[in-house]
């Protein structure tokens, strides 16, 4: 068994290696079905999106501009998130996924994230406001194994046995042309491992870097 890779703090998880014959999914597609059950962000983070809560509240629906509504509970346990205290943003009804949910910051009128929307209105990055986790999706960084046991170090992987990949929130669609799927979501990669991370890992892998 050949050593496995590690990049900075990670270890790449020998699946986003494997060349397939996928390329992102489509909005006008998919619907947005990775934004089906919410997503878990570190406290910070929230307390970040709820500082610019002025900003965020137009390009929501009149009914969710209420940032006391915007986040469930609080956990502490977490050593995947940088402050180890996290929460979940909320979920409201959606007729177009399959799950009938979705994250309360997806607009139902076109399908984006209105946190992305705003940045972007405010000449921000689009991803400055986005929680990590959906920036990062369908990649994830896991620090523990399936006994929830610590990992030697953290691993980065493609998260596609989860229910919402299951439901068609993979964002991939068939194609031709088959890559590494780690080049499929380069941008994803590069915010993990950061970008020299990332040409780092082309290099050992062999592959011309898209970023």
């Amino acid at each position: 068994m050949s050593e496995p890779i590690v990049v900075g703090k990670y270890e790449i998880d020998p699946k986003l290696l494997r060349r397939e014959p996928i390329r992102r999914c489509r909005l006008e597609v998919c619907r947005a079905a990775c934004c089906a059950d919410g997503v878990w962000v570190d406290l910070a983070q929230a307390e970040r999106i709820l500082a610019h809560a002025p900003m965020i509240q137009p390009f929501l629906p009149e009914p969710r501009r209420d940032p006391a509504s915007w986040f469930a509970e609080l956990h502490d346990d977490d050593p995947g998130f940088p402050s180890g205290r996290y929460t979940g943003t909320t979920t409201v009804e959606d007729a177009v996924l399959a799950s009938r949910t979705a994250c309360i910051f997806l607009r139902p009128e076109d399908r984006r994230c209105a946190l992305q929307v705003a940045a972007i209105a405010n000449g921000m990055h689009s991803w400055a406001l986005k929680p990590f986790y959906c920036c990062l999706f369908p990649l994830v960084d896991e620090y523990q194994d399936d006994s929830g046991a610590l990992l030697p170090r953290p691993r980065l992987t493609l998260d596609d046995t989860s229910p919402l990949f299951e439901r068609g929130g993979g964002c991939r669609e068939a194609c031709a042309e088959a890559q590494p799927v780690f080049q499929v979501y380069a941008e994803e990669t590069a915010l993990a491992l950061g970008i020299e991370g990332y040409r780092q890992l082309c290099r050992a892998v062999g592959v011309e870097p898209l970023l």
